[in-house]
């Protein structure tokens, strides 16, 4: 309500000791401009010191035009100061109240002790403090936005520096005046704030292209102006810095700035990168929210550099920003004439895809469908899926098998980014009319489940086939594929309507059935396409699969003698086809026949090189036969292949770690960050070594992405990991434990548990029931993995040799170790086990010895240094010898005695 003995509207007065409100005794003035003023008060009901901003509500200068307009301007303005109070964070100025005063707005603010940012840019930054400012900045706007808050007007004005070196952020959401300047002037200041179109405020030199010509305004335009003020943080200039406003402005709209690696050589390239990226032009090509920004800034922090932008891409964004949307707008709208025929002007309006597009197809709707349709619609698309994955040779295409959506459950847009780290989501809806099959297809980012988009397309009833090319075609094209192949006939290779009926009907079935019962129905069909079409191989090999998947159920062995007669027949029936050999393999395999799974996995790959399925069960079959290095050449071969596909790197890192190279797997952990930046798993793998590094504080954050992307277990296993080491006991207890929320407990989260309970909390008996659970899982895992027909896993026995002394059980730590050992005693994670078994069993030389075997191997000596379990070992020579070369880290120097633990 207004306060009748507040003054009318008019021009400021000095009120140096007035009480407003009966409440706010002003002590001075803090600034002034059109819009109002800012005082400093002292609030006499709660005794603190308040900063009272008065916005006028009839504009700048008094000029707004009628009653009408000022009372459309008042409610504006309390409406988004009500709705920016409601933001809450550490690094943004509070609100505390808004009200109307004398006709105009009156908002108290927390008063900021501080200087501006302005006054520490004479010069760069250190980096140090970048890192941490700019992750405060970042936080804070991420806050706002999250409350869809966009504060319009972030400059270094706006960014208050306390004492203790704490952002906070001014002036949210409140930064607007109207009718400012004319639409085509701007001033020479670059301190100035406008307001051209309703609810597009901001400082000319900061302002994003689109709040210039007055496009859409959404958080990547606070990205850009953040991006500004990051570029004169790092180089103390501004990104279009040179001449007057006005020149400026056209830099703005036309120009990139130099990057700001050249500007000031100390800046990492990975860094320049991601401001240059805040700074693009096109809203498109920036980050789309905080999250990915901050996701950014803690990759290179951590060295890791986003992809580079393929030539074709950089050369068609430079040709269309030599088109002035400031300066020459007559020439564009003459450009959008001369072009626009419908398939020009469906090009122009197209959403842009991803540069490098990572598809999820999530399971079919069908809507209202019978159960043989419903089966039908889904193994339709997962043949639509084996279609679209041979086109993985394309740079800028990878994709998730169908096989993992079904296994996820995948029916959500947002769960296609979530659950597989895609930022695309093909979504089917398929339906069967009395007369034809009609398929909906959308393409949509999980990211906002924006519609990129649709296409819908129906066939006659009794051509299968035809639906199943258009369904493929239509795909190629929202994806903007090229076309390939000789259609479904050849690719599929089935050619009756009836087979490919009973060949979809029969995938749907095996893939949707129960595990007890959805084999049978999905055989009977296979068994249905082969009779009816002898000569189709790919049938054929479905088959095979079914009858494999029937002997995992039964365990009858005569399941598994059918299933390799009819992979065999597959394969003479069209040995051309990768899908035949990869089948045969697989059922190879089971019958422990490795040399002749690895001929068919190798006859796969070459076949198809974008079979990711091949390429992996070819790897895992060389380590079968107990050739680790052979393993790694395979992955290593598919990576030189498709250097832009992330999972080679993936399996390359797992296999790195496995034997203990932490410095070679974290490369290949970034590697595959950088090409699925959105899959957590890369993160939380990547988290894990740098644990094992001891580089604590860059694997909390990165952990911290990991478990913001998706919570798993193994991200909160690793976080807990992390937080043991740098010491912090309750957050290393509380990680572990909320690793057992996912339903699936392993032997290595006991493990784990126990020993947060045995070094971290002093409580032996907890330890040994923690201890206790992982030697019965431990065990169970060991036997499924032998009835499962699996490699064998040295970790598993290696870690738990080392909790059994602590359960009085020496025998079994022994018996345990000679197995893990005479699997690979080469891998300097197990001789690392080796040596703490021994340690415990009161032999410290054997135990000394095996540590240094395991620290010549690569194991990291960071872990040695920073763990409790070896406080005893440091009255060892031998022992401080071997860390004696490793500096120590932040957390050593902060706590005495870290804490360290981790599998």
């Amino acid at each position: 309500m207004p306060d009748p003995g507040s003054p009318e509207p008019g021009p400021a007065v000095d009120p140096l000791g007035c009480v407003l409100l009966g409440r706010f005794r002003v002590e001075r003035v803090l600034g002034r401009g059109g819009m109002g003023e800012v005082l400093l008060a002292h609030d006499t009901l709660l005794h603190r010191r308040v900063a009272l901003k008065r916005l006028r509500a009839d504009g700048a200068q008094g000029h707004a035009g009628s009653p009408q307009a000022i009372d459309l301007r008042r409610a504006a303005i309390l409406k988004e100061a009500r709705r920016a109070s409601q933001v809450s964070n550490r690094h943004i100025a509070a609100i505390h109240d808004v009200v109307e005063f004398g006709g105009d707005v009156l908002i108290v603010m927390e008063f900021v002790e501080g200087s501006t940012l302005r006054k520490r840019l004479s010069e760069p930054l250190p980096l140090e403090l970048f890192w941490d400012l700019s992750r405060q900045c970042v936080d804070a706007l991420g806050a706002a936005h999250a409350q869809g808050v966009i504060h319009r007007d972030i400059k270094p004005e706006n960014l208050m520096l306390t004492r203790e070196l704490e952002i906070k952020i001014l002036d949210f959401g409140l930064a607007r005046r109207s009718d400012g300047l004319s639409g085509d002037a701007a001033p020479d200041s670059t301190t100035t704030t406008i307001e051209r179109h309703p609810g597009v405020a901001g400082t000319p030199a900061y302002m994003a292209p689109e709040a210039h010509y007055g496009g859409h305004i959404d958080e990547r335009t606070d990205i850009f102006s953040l991006g500004a003020v990051f570029y004169e943080m790092l180089t103390a200039r501004h990104p279009f810095a040179g001449g007057p406003g006005a020149f400026m402005l056209d830099r703005i709209m036309n120009s990139a700035p130099v990057p700001v690696n050249e500007v000031n050589v100390e800046v990492p390239a990975a860094l320049s990168s991601v401001v240059t990226k805040m700074l693009a032009r096109d809203p498109a090509q920036r980050y789309a929210s905080c999250r990915d920004v901050s996701a950014a800034l803690e990759l290179a922090h951590a060295g890791i550099a986003p992809p580079a932008e393929t030539e074709s891409a950089a050369t068609r964004r430079r040709a269309l920003h030599h088109i002035s949307l400031y300066a020459r707008p007559a020439a564009l709208l003459a450009l959008v004439i001369a072009v626009a025929t419908p398939f020009a002007w469906r090009a122009l309006t197209a959403p842009q895809l991803p540069r490098l597009r990572n598809l999820a197809i999530l399971m079919p709707a069908t809507p209202d469908a019978s159960g043989d349709f419903a089966a039908f619609a889904l193994g339709s698309v997962e043949l639509l899926a084996l279609r679209l994955q041979r086109h993985q040779d394309d740079p800028a295409f990878q994709m998730a098998s169908f096989e993992e959506s079904v296994d996820e459950k995948l029916g959500r847009v947002e769960d296609a980014r979530k659950l597989l780290g895609a930022n695309l989501a093909l979504v089917p809806t398929l339906v069967q009319t009395a007369n034809g099959l009609r398929a909906r297809l959308e393409l949509r980012e999980p990211l906002r489940s924006r519609l990129v988009a649709a296409r819908t397309i129906e066939v006659p009833l009794n051509e299968p086939l035809v639906f199943a090319d258009t369904l493929y075609n239509t795909s190629l094209e929202l994806l903007r594929l090229s076309k390939r192949g000789a259609g479904a006939r050849h690719e599929l290779g089935v050619r009756g309507a009836g087979t490919f009926r009973f060949l979809a009907q029969g995938i749907g079935r095996m893939r949707s059935g129960e595990p007890a019962t959805g084999v049978q129905p999905a055989l009977q069909d296979f068994e249905m396409a082969c009779r009816t079409e002898p000569e189709a191989a790919t049938a054929r090999a479905w088959l095979a699969a079914a009858q494999l998947r029937r002997y995992e159920q039964s365990q009858d062995s005569s399941w598994l003698a059918r299933a390799e007669a009819s992979a065999r027949m597959a394969v003479a029936l069209d040995s051309g086809r990768s899908e035949t050999h990869r089948t045969l393999g697989a059922i190879l395999s089971y019958r422990k026949r490795y040399a002749e799974s690895l001929t068919q996995y190798r006859r796969a790959c070459e076949l198809d090189p974008t079979q990711d399925v091949a390429w992996y069960r070819y790897g895992r079959t060389w380590q079968r036969l107990g050739d680790a290095n052979q393993e790694r050449t395979v992955y290593a071969a598919a990576s030189r292949l498709r250097p832009h596909a992330w999972r080679p790197h993936w399996w390359l890192g797992s296999w790195e770690s496995r034997q203990g190279h932490i410095e070679a797997a974290t490369l290949e952990y970034a590697a595959m960050i950088r090409l699925a930046p959105a899959f957590e798993k890369g993160y939380a793998s990547l988290g894990g070594l740098l644990v094992l590094q001891g580089k604590y504080a860059r694997a909390i954050d990165t952990l911290m992405i990991a478990v913001s992307l998706r919570p798993t277990q193994g991200a909160f296993e690793n976080l807990g990991s992390a937080y043991f080491n740098s010491g912090h006991m309750a957050q290393a207890v509380d990680a572990y434990n909320q690793a057992f929320q996912f339903g699936s407990v392993d032997y290595r989260m006991w493990l784990n548990l126990g020993d947060a309970y045995f070094w971290l909390r002093d409580r032996p008996d907890q330890a040994r029931d923690a201890y206790s659970q992982a030697a019965v899982l431990g065990r169970d895992a060991m036997l499924a993995r032998a009835r499962q027909n699996s490699s064998f896993d040295p970790s598993i026995p290696a870690n738990l040799a080392s909790a059994f002394p602590k359960l009085g059980q020496p025998d079994s730590a022994r018996s345990y170790l000679a197995q893990a050992l005479a699997s690979d005693s080469s891998n300097s994670a197990v001789q690392y086990n080796a040596a703490l078994t021994h340690w415990q069993l009161g032999e410290r030389s054997r135990a000394l010895s095996w540590l240094e075997r395991a620290v010549a191997g690569g194991y990291p000596v960071a872990w040695l240094r920073d763990s409790p379990v070896h406080r005893e070992w440091r009255s060892e020579p031998r022992f401080c010898s071997l860390i004696a070369t490793v500096p120590a880290s932040s957390a050593t120097k902060s706590n005495p005695s870290p804490a360290g633990a981790g599998r």
